[in-house]
């Protein structure tokens, strides 16, 4: 069979495809389950390529359905952004739910055996100390997460009380020189 021929005759099979017993899909993976009976005198038979032409011609129906029901799911249209390109236009459909559980290709990995220092610490209940807890703690009066120590730590407190030396102290109330660290900052 020429590839023209074959070309050709796929272009005028119909879009919708009946089947004796009602095929199953699992959308999700992609994939149509289809339990119909193969016909057992082409399968048995040696003619090679009739028994080529058939299972493609069963592929295609299969195909053909799976297609029509994701072409029956909703539309979504609009722009979403892959990589370095904009996608404006297009049409988009989302998938439901697989329902095959598909095998993992590899076994669960098993849980490594305690260390004798780890069977040690369980039978005494030795808990390790929090190391990762961070270093950050939510600070509710400036509404972020400042460091619990250290520069610009929570434990840094402005000063409730500021003494005022008599003789820096300018007429109109206001210091000269010595400025303290609120007001520096303020006038910035």
């Amino acid at each position: 069979m020429s590839e023209s021929t074959s070309i050709q005759s796929i272009g005028t099979r119909p879009v919708t495809v009946e089947r004796a017993i009602p095929v199953t899909y699992d959308l999700g993976n992609l994939s149509v389950f289809d339990t119909n009976m193969i016909d057992s005198e082409i399968m048995s038979s040696t003619d090679e390529a009739k028994r080529e032409v058939y299972l493609q011609s069963l592929a295609r129906d299969s195909a053909q359905l799976l297609v029509n029901q994701i072409l029956a799911l909703p539309v979504v249209t609009g722009g979403r952004t892959g990589g370095d390109v904009n996608h404006n236009d297009g049409v988009f459909v989302k998938l439901p739910d697989p329902i095959t559980q598909l095998p993992r290709e590899k076994p669960i990995p098993v849980a490594k055996p305690l260390t004798k220092w780890e069977k040690f610490a369980k039978q005494k209940g030795i808990t390790p100390k929090g190391r990762n807890t961070g270093n950050l703690v939510y600070d509710e009066a400036k509404g972020d997460w400042v460091k619990k120590w250290g520069y610009k730590g929570k434990n840094q407190e402005e000063p409730w009380l500021v003494e005022v030396d008599e003789k820096a102290e300018n007429g109109d109330g206001e210091e000269s020189g010595n400025k303290s660290k609120g007001t520096k900052k303020s006038k910035k």
